[in-house]
């Protein structure tokens, strides 16, 4: 399996940046304040050389040192189990959006890369001679990417099954997660659906509306109309048993999972990562709530042999935490998981230099094509953790991780340790 996992590895960087191409950043929600960031082209011929075990820790000390402010650093071999550097490695910082590797991790190894996320329209009381009895129920399954293509798809497959017009009104269910709408967010100026859409069961085109579920509902009934379907105007929120034979009238599925978590990690999506974590709660806990998503995240990064303290499933609060060596032991884990959901979480990683986060940084360097991270950011924070192709069958996972300090900085810094990191010589 870990020869399947080097293999993977090599594969995934190149191929990465021809998957970006078919999800452009246009397609993914503003990911603020973890958005891409420009760093300069190094020309530089140092920036690709070989690098030694002892040219690594002394470079990547004085990279911490210039960088100012408070930060630790974590590289090992995951193979070998061998430490190459550790600094400040078991102190816990606030890791801004490198909380998405815990959330889309736990999300693929706990519920599967392949699930799909479905909304449904179902008459619980059945369909006669095309006319539904009774009331027609918009049921919510979490899809962060529903909107108005899937309401176009819902109402084709409810006219293709012949259905004309419905007795009773629309209902739009929304339970399988709780009503809240926001996140904690402790220590995050600007209001609470600020850089994360309104959260919701029955989402509706990114969270962009006051009552998404009620947007979805309404919108479903304007298409219903348009289509000829009679059916009232008047919505109302309701509860749907579970879609049987008898009762579905049509269905509209989400990307996979593995896809979801793409746009969460490459693009470092807030509202995908915040939907995917109360999928979480929902799948393994049975509350579609945060709190059991969190609990669910922290404790597959115990399962990992870190430590977290998870809030919220973005990193958008100051009260998400960890160590480097934690999320080194994240990362060292997920290319142990099985095939299909190790490959799904590299192909979530941007490329340096290349997609993401990261199209516009380590340009130049070794680094760049050579490894995939997760970026984090907000004021005075900032995060770069990820793997680097060393050799074609010898990889490293590092994670740096730092508090108080300048952005631009803390930039150069990380951009010239993955560069070292690239550029070790077993």
């Amino acid at each position: 399996m870990i020869s399947n996992a080097r293999n993977r590895l090599a594969a995934a960087l190149a191929t990465l940046s021809a998957a970006a191409a078919v999800l452009a950043p246009a397609t993914a929600p503003a990911a603020a304040p973890d958005r891409p960031f420009s760093t300069p082209i190094v020309r530089d011929a140092e920036a690709r050389a070989s690098v030694s075990a002892g040219q690594l820790r002394g470079g990547i000390n004085r990279a911490l040192r210039r960088s100012g402010g408070r930060g630790g650093a974590y590289v090992a071999d995951p193979v070998s189990g061998a430490v190459l550097y550790s600094r400040g490695a078991s102190r816990a910082f606030q890791i801004a959006s490198n909380m998405k590797l815990f959330t889309t991790a736990a999300a693929l190894a706990r519920v599967g890369p392949d699930e799909r996320f479905e909304t449904a329209l179902i008459a619980p009381g059945g369909v006669v001679g095309g006319v539904v009895q009774g009331d027609l129920i918009l049921r919510g399954g979490g899809d962060p990417g529903f909107g108005k293509t899937g309401i176009s798809e819902l109402v084709s497959e409810a006219r293709a099954a012949g259905v004309g017009s419905v007795t009773g009104r629309l209902l739009y269910d929304e339970t399988i997660f709780d009503r809240r709408r926001s996140v904690p967010r402790k220590g995050i100026r600007g209001g609470p659906f600020q850089y994360v859409g309104r959260l919701s069961g029955l989402s509706f085109e990114g969270g962009r509306s006051r009552d998404p579920a009620l947007a979805a509902a309404e919108a479903a009934v304007a298409a219903l109309r348009q289509r000829g379907v009679g059916v009232s105007k008047e919505v109302a929120r309701g509860s749907a048993p579970a879609p049987t034979v008898t009762n579905l009238v049509a269905e509209a599925s989400s990307a996979s999972l593995s896809e979801l978590a793409r746009l969460t990690n490459t693009f470092s999506s807030n509202f995908h990562a915040e939907m995917l974590l109360k999928a979480l709660g929902a799948h393994v806990a049975g509350r579609g709530t945060t709190a059991a998503g969190a609990a669910v995240a922290r404790s597959f990064a115990a399962d990992a042999g870190g430590r977290l303290r998870a809030h919220n499933g973005s990193g958008l609060s100051r009260a998400d935490r960890a160590s480097p060596r934690s999320i080194g032991a994240l990362l060292g884990t997920m290319l142990r998981e099985q095939e299909a959901v190790r490959d799904a979480f590299l192909d979530s990683l941007a490329v340096a230099g290349r997609t993401g986060t990261l199209a516009r940084r380590m340009r130049g360097t070794g680094a760049r094509g050579r490894c995939i991270g997760k970026t984090g950011t907000l004021d005075g924070v900032s995060a770069l953790s990820g793997y680097c192709l060393v050799a074609p069958e010898r990889f490293l996972v590092f994670s740096v991780l730092m508090n108080k300090v300048a952005i631009s900085r803390a930039h150069r810094a990380q951009d010239r340790i993955a560069s070292l990191v690239a550029g070790y010589t077993p």
